[in-house]
Order: C-alpha cells, then structure tokens, then sequence
C-alpha cells in the first residue's frame, strides 16, 4: 500500500509538472520550481556542516561557502526536474540551452550503425546526459549500478516519454546481455569510468597522483570493436548546459591485444581539462574517490 502511494504521488507530481512546463516560458518555468527549491537547499544546508576539500590534486581546489553549497543545492534540484518532460526537450525552447561540441563524428558513427561506447565521469549534471543527447537526435543508452528490480513505475513512465522509445533509455548490472546485444546491433551505451564495479586499473592523473579508472567500458568496446568517445557535460547557468566530446579513441588503442591503459589514458586525458576548468562540477565522492596518491595505492 505505501509503495502504492507513493507511486501515485510521483506520477501526479509527474503530470504536474509536465503541465507547467507547457503553458509556462523556460524562464517562468524555473522561477515557478525555484520558489520552492531555493528554500527547500537553503533549508538542506542548513542542518548540513560545510565540510573541508579532502586531499586532492590541486587542480581539484577551489574557494568552497555556504552560498556556494546552496547554489550547488538548488541547481541540483531544478536540473532534475527537466528528467520529467525528456520528449519537451527537442522543442526549440530547450534545444538551444544545451551546445553540444565536437558531436558530428559521433553522428557519423551513429548512422553508419556502428557500435559506440560513450564514456563520462560523475562531473557537472551527469544524470542529464542522456537527456540532451537523445533530443538532439542520439539515442544513448545507460548503464546503471543495483539490478533491475531498482526500476520503479515512476522511472518508466519517464523513460516512455524519451525520444527513441524502442531502444531503453538504461539498463542494470544485471541485465549486461541486454547491454551487448543492443551494442552490438550498432547503438549508442554510456558507462561510467569512475564506478566501482568490475575491473579497475590505475593510470597516472597528475603529478603525485593516480587516477583508478574502471576498465567495463573499454573491455566492451574491445569485444565489440566499437569507436569510443570522451564525453562529459559542463553546467554554464541557469539551466544552460554545454555536452563536449573529446577526440575518439585511436582504433589501434582497442584492438584485441591492445593495453586497456592506452584507450584508458586518451580518454583521461581528453577530460582533465574539463576537470581542470571547472573543479567545483567534480560530484565529490563520486569522481575524487578514484585519486590516489602516488605510493598509497590500492
């Protein structure tokens, strides 16, 4: 019975919102959700102490506050409310609030039917990647961590108003089958390179340190000889976003006796600029948990 509830409730939350969203301009919209999301992070950090940077590399460092963490708050929460109209997205309101850089050799890929493993990191409003990409024509598929039985009716209600319905929006742990049959059918899969799951490797980061990268994404692209692409989205305001695709990974670095640690490097390496520009859009611990001093590795 209170799954129930609770179920009914996200769905009228659900319809709500999808209502506002249509009789309302982008910039209404967000003051209409800030008058209640503003005080809602203000509210959060509040009850939450302000707590130190750990150890990390210095590019990583930055000025942190209370105002900061507030904003950071407050954005998180109105971010996640545009997973509740994915099919409003490719309207000519939205699509210009998301720039997407260096995509067309992805396009290229992607209509030749050729297999593609788009790796990120917890950096910026992750979770809206796949958003943006399949509004702007890409039908990526994510992989999540946990099973399936994570899938909730909320959750596939929203997924149902994606673009490209036939081809899921993301899978579980424990549906990797499913994961390489659809690769290998020539679509788009997003993995993590910052998960904990599977095997790891360590590559060098910066001076002093290491970076432990997992090695899933790479390993599939490997068997399935997929192109693989940098991919990470930065957050530039109120609801402005701009998706950057670093240089794909040079198909000699993925054949099949090749070392996992060259494709490993180059897509490391096409990120830490990013990093490096923007540190406070690094989601602490999720990204600063693969760095590992030099000598203190595990």
């Amino acid at each position: 019975m209170k799954e129930s509830i609770k179920s009914a409730s996200g769905l009228a939350f659900l319809y709500s919102i999808r209502a506002m969203e249509r009789s309302l301009s982008v910039e209404n919209l967000r003051r209409a959700f800030y008058s209640f999301n503003g005080p809602r992070a203000a509210i959060n950090c509040a009850f939450k102490k302000l707590k130190p940077l750990p150890p990390l590399p210095e590019m990583f460092l930055y000025q942190k506050s209370a105002r900061l963490a507030r904003q950071q708050r407050a954005s998180f929460y109105l971010n996640h409310l545009l997973e509740f109209f994915p099919d409003r997205l490719t309207e000519p309101k939205w699509l210009g609030r998301c720039k997407i850089e260096g995509i067309e050799p992805l396009r290229d890929a992607v209509r030749a039917k050729r297999p593609v493993v788009l790796l990120s990191a917890h950096f910026g409003p992750y979770y809206l990647v796949r958003f943006w990409l399949r509004a702007s024509g890409v039908p990526v598929l994510e992989l999540f961590g946990g099973t399936k039985k994570n899938y909730t009716r909320l959750m596939q209600v929203k997924n149902r108003l994606s673009p490209f319905p036939e081809i899921p929006p993301m899978l579980y742990q424990d549906q990797l089958r499913e994961l390489a049959s659809l690769l290998a059918a020539g679509n788009v899969i997003g993995l993590m390179i910052d998960t904990p799951f599977g095997k790891q490797m360590e590559l060098p980061f910066s001076d002093g340190w290491n970076f432990q990268m997992a090695t899933g994404g790479i390993r599939l692209a490997m068997r399935h000889r997929a192109d693989v692409f940098p991919c990470l989205i930065i957050e530039d305001g109120d609801w402005r976003f701009r998706i950057v695709f670093g240089k794909p990974v040079p198909r000699e670095f993925l054949l099949e006796n090749a070392d996992w640690k060259l494709a490993g490097k180059h897509v490391l390496d096409e990120m830490v600029p990013h990093f490096s520009a923007h540190p406070e859009q690094c989601v602490v611990p999720d990204l600063t948990r693969c760095l590992k001093p030099v000598g203190n590795s595990r």
